[in-house]
Order: C-alpha cells, then sequence, then structure tokens
C-alpha cells in the first residue's frame, strides 16, 4: 500500500492505493487489471454549520481511479468533489505519476482544504482561479 498523511476529520471509505509505479509495470502484467481501475481512494469530511436558523451540512470528498480502467496507457485522476457533484469537481489533477499524485493529494489535504471548513463554492471557485 501506498503510505499516505491523511489529517484528523477525514474518513476512508476506501483505500487500494499500491505502491506499484504504473511506469514500471509491462503492458501485459495482470496487475493492471486489479490495481490501475477507477476506484482506488475515496475519503472524504463532512460539515455542518447554522446559518439564518437552518442547518446546512457538506461533503467533501476526494476520489482517486485510473482511467480507462485497467489501461495501461491511462492515467491516474485525482478529483475533490463537493456534496456530489461529480460533473463539476472544486479541484481535478490528472497524472501517470503516482509520486505527483501523493504531492497533490497531501496539497489538497493540508493547504486546499486545511483547516477543515465550510466551503462556499462560489468563492473557493473565485480564490482557486485567481491562484493558478
Amino acid at each position: 500500500m501506498q503510505p499516505l498523511r491523511i489529517p484528523g476529520g477525514w474518513s476512508v471509505m476506501f483505500n487500494q492505493f499500491s505502491a506499484l509505479d504504473p511506469e514500471t509495470l509491462p503492458p501485459e502484467d495482470r496487475r493492471w487489471l486489479v490495481t490501475f481501475v477507477e476506484d482506488i481512494l475515496h475519503i472524504y469530511t463532512d460539515h455542518t454549520r447554522k446559518r439564518n436558523k437552518r442547518v446546512e451540512t457538506q461533503r467533501l470528498a476526494i476520489d482517486l481511479g485510473w482511467y480507462p480502467d485497467g489501461d495501461p496507457e491511462g492515467a491516474f485522476r485525482l478529483e475533490a468533489i463537493l456534496d456530489g457533484d461529480w460533473i463539476n469537481p472544486l479541484l481535478s489533477f490528472t497524472s501517470r505519476s503516482r509520486q505527483e499524485i501523493v504531492d497533490t493529494l497531501e496539497c489538497w489535504l493540508f493547504r486546499e482544504f486545511m483547516p477543515n471548513y465550510f466551503i462556499e463554492e462560489e468563492v473557493f471557485r473565485r480564490n482557486h482561479r485567481n491562484r493558478t
């Protein structure tokens, strides 16, 4: 398994993130079919706040998969998903490098979403655009 630093407040739904580097695996190796798949890692954190006498809840998830599933020509895709909106991820990153994925994941966890907070989607998107 790939060692990961995940801060408190996050829950792991599943983790099959292997320390196996895709660049070292021959295309005919059967591990492509079980290691480099769409469902590699899924973590989430829930937030609740009271606003205007109403309770609001929010779920931020970070998902990692390999696309296309099992394809030696594919790549990792890391996405930050707010409230199940898979069509419009808050952040998205694609790479064939396992280490780039780990570095990006940790950047998101320890910089983009730290401390854990209720995300105002429009503000987040505007601020993120201004930084890039």
